[in-house]
């Protein structure tokens, strides 16, 4: 089956004014979404939310799931940036506080407008069909590796690459369920402690030799793997 070409571009607004449209039209998409969902979420209901001309939205979105890619990458960005902000600012920190203060940053992202969050990751599968991208999911795992890549020798995963991916996703998942099914849960400090344990004792847990400690030398008995070799070393 052939490969669908992927979404048009818009063009860019360069004038305060062209601006000031696109945010418009942007905000109509949203709220539109969340309200009518994708199906019902025509390029004129969208137009007539926003208060603009059906060409004057084209003239910027060519296309529906253009609009929604940039409904998504608009929303994706600032809440990117709140969370690469408080990665810098934790560099330095103990990791179970940094652990702490980053869930915590993730759970107030989330209670911004959770609906909206709730509709665009299940729109995500569909916009991948359309040959796009999220640059912001290969960002977000840069900026988690970087701010564990110092650490690395205090973790248990070796793969910090599959360290990531296995964080990123296993958090992410849990608060998308929490905004579907339980939206109390995002308020809750029980939620935050449980998800700041999973993390904590998926990357230290408790026992665990450091890679920075040397293992003892021990007799390997015939037939045994590198794998379990390494593994008996440890406590």
């Amino acid at each position: 089956m052939p490969r669908r070409p992927p979404v048009s571009r818009r063009r860019k607004p360069h004038q305060d004014r062209a601006q000031a449209t696109c945010e418009a039209i942007l905000t109509a998409a949203a709220r539109v979404l969340v309200k009518n969902g994708y199906e019902a979420a025509s390029t004129n209901r969208i137009a007539r939310e926003a208060g603009v001309s059906i060409g004057s939205l084209y003239q910027y979105f060519p296309s529906k799931e253009g609009l929604v890619m940039a409904v998504m990458e608009r929303h994706r960005t600032r809440s990117l940036a709140g969370f690469e902000a408080e990665l810098v600012r934790l560099a330095s920190q103990p990791l179970p506080q940094a652990i702490r203060a980053l869930v915590r940053q993730l759970l107030t992202t989330k209670l911004e407008n959770p609906r909206l969050h709730q509709v665009l990751h299940e729109l995500a599968p569909r916009m991948r069909q359309l040959g796009q991208v999220d640059p912001h999911e290969q960002r977000l795992f840069r900026l988690v590796r970087a701010f564990l890549a110092p650490r690395a020798e205090e973790l248990r995963p070796k793969d910090l690459d599959m360290a990531v991916f296995v964080l990123v996703h296993s958090v992410e998942t849990l608060c998308i369920k929490a905004v579907a099914d339980r939206p109390d849960y995002l308020t809750n400090e029980a939620f935050l402690d449980e998800l700041c344990a999973l993390m904590q004792g998926y990357l230290q847990p408790a026992g665990a030799t450091s890679r920075a400690t040397p293992k003892k030398k021990m007799m390997t008995g015939r037939g045994r793997s590198p794998a379990s070799r390494e593994f008996s070393a440890r406590p």
